[in-house]
């Protein structure tokens, strides 16, 4: 079907407010095609959509707005366009799980997790490099060393109750309930119509972290 057709059809015995937005992400997808733009994601369309009023990224991905990555995915295919941007090939590719978390306050927390994760993935590969170290064997008292306890620290250490909050709001019963999600036999979250939300071994991640 024709974007223009989709259009009308979506438009049919919605709120004013709802046209609207309409209205603005067709005009959006309509300015990519005529500057030659393949680039139909919902990020980018999005993007510029905010600007003029209309709907956000988050709303565009809620259940609600099937209608506008109906007519987003319409103006892709009428013009050979692509609906997800690809992606860098030297990115890695942990980091799009974040695109898949609606909260934003949980996705600052994941982010801050993962890029820690990553800067004492690198520390650990730069100690492998300094290979040469001598380990002093003999006991405490013959060698006049005292001995100093280690602290474990655990994951959630640095960590403010607010954040411990997002996370524990990020795999409750409530949240899933509220958008329609559940946990499959291999752990992964899947929404209503079961399209993959996290991967298998999000829940437990953030189970480790806050010590549960």
């Amino acid at each position: 079907m024709h974007p223009d057709d989709l259009l009308e059809q979506l438009k049919a015995g919605v709120s004013p407010r709802k046209a609207r937005n309409l209205d603005i992400v067709h005009a959006v997808c309509r300015e990519q095609y005529e500057r030659g733009s393949k680039d139909y994601s919902v990020a980018t369309i999005a993007r510029i959509s905010v600007e003029r009023g209309g709907p956000t990224a988050q709303t565009i991905h809620n259940k609600t707005g099937d209608d506008f990555k109906g007519l987003i995915a319409a103006w892709a295919k009428h013009t050979g366009g692509a609906v997800r941007k690809p992606r860098k090939v030297n990115e890695n590719p942990i980091y799009a799980v974040l695109d898949r978390i609606p909260d934003p306050a949980v996705r600052a927390v994941m982010g801050g997790v993962l890029a820690e994760n990553r800067k004492l993935r690198g520390e650990v590969n730069v100690l492998k490099l300094q290979a040469n170290i001598v380990i002093d064997q003999r006991p405490m008292a013959a060698s006049g060393v005292q001995q100093q306890s280690i602290q474990i620290l655990p994951a959630s250490h640095g960590l403010t109750e607010s954040e411990k909050e997002a996370l524990r709001h990020a795999i409750s019963d409530r949240l899933m309930e509220f958008e329609g999600w559940h946990q499959d036999e291999s752990g992964r979250i899947l929404n209503s119509k079961k399209r993959m939300i996290f991967k298998i071994g999000f829940v437990s991640a953030i189970r480790k972290i806050l010590g549960t």
